[in-house]
């Protein structure tokens, strides 16, 4: 710096360089709030900072790791027809609860009925589990799950003695037994 500058052009250049840093910091603000939020609040993104895939913008991404469903809805017929079934030391119970997912199908009054029992109930709700939505997925311990209301046993038919949780607007029955997804029926909530 040349020692030549007077006491104002000093000020003046320190006001210079704190507004340049200062415009630079809003820049950079403005530029992360864009970034992470802006999408999200547009609604193209899976979760926050993450661009969709493309593949169907209705959907969300499926990746490992997200607790995004990897099964948009299936059910297990295991799980289904025989929900006295235990888990053995083999895990025979999970790998025949996970071979035997099949597509779900439910007409629009069964559908109907389902988010008019799930809207009344008390069970737990979580908008992303901490698990990856797909038949057979052992469920953590430290999730919240209720018993499934008779009600909808009698809907889908079966799952007597499982449990269930809401995650987003899916719901997800749990075998009692094993602690796995038994089925995910989209669109309940």
């Amino acid at each position: 710096m040349p020692k030549d500058l007077s006491r104002n052009g000093k000020r003046e250049g320190t006001r210079k360089l704190l507004l340049g840093g200062s415009v630079i910091a809003a820049v950079v603000f403005v530029g992360l709030f864009a970034w992470f939020a802006v999408p999200q609040l547009l609604g193209t993104t899976d979760y926050l900072g993450r661009p969709s895939t493309g593949a169907d913008k209705g959907t969300a991404a499926t990746t490992v790791g997200t607790s995004v469903p990897t099964q948009r809805e299936a059910e297990s017929a295991v799980a289904k027809n025989d929900p006295a079934g235990t888990e053995d030391r083999s895990g025979g119970r999970a790998r025949n609860i996970k071979q035997s997912s099949q597509p779900v199908s439910l007409t629009q009054e069964q559908r109907d009925k389902l988010r008019a029992i799930f809207s009344s109930a008390g069970g737990p709700k979580i908008d992303r589990p901490n698990f990856e939505m797909m038949i057979g997925t052992s469920v953590p311990r430290q999730t919240e799950l209720a018993d499934l209301p008779p009600e909808a046993t009698q809907v889908l038919d079966g799952y007597w003695g499982s449990q269930y949780m809401i995650a987003g607007k899916d719901l997800v029955v749990v075998d009692q037994n094993s602690r796995r997804v038994a089925a995910i029926i989209a669109g309940v909530r």
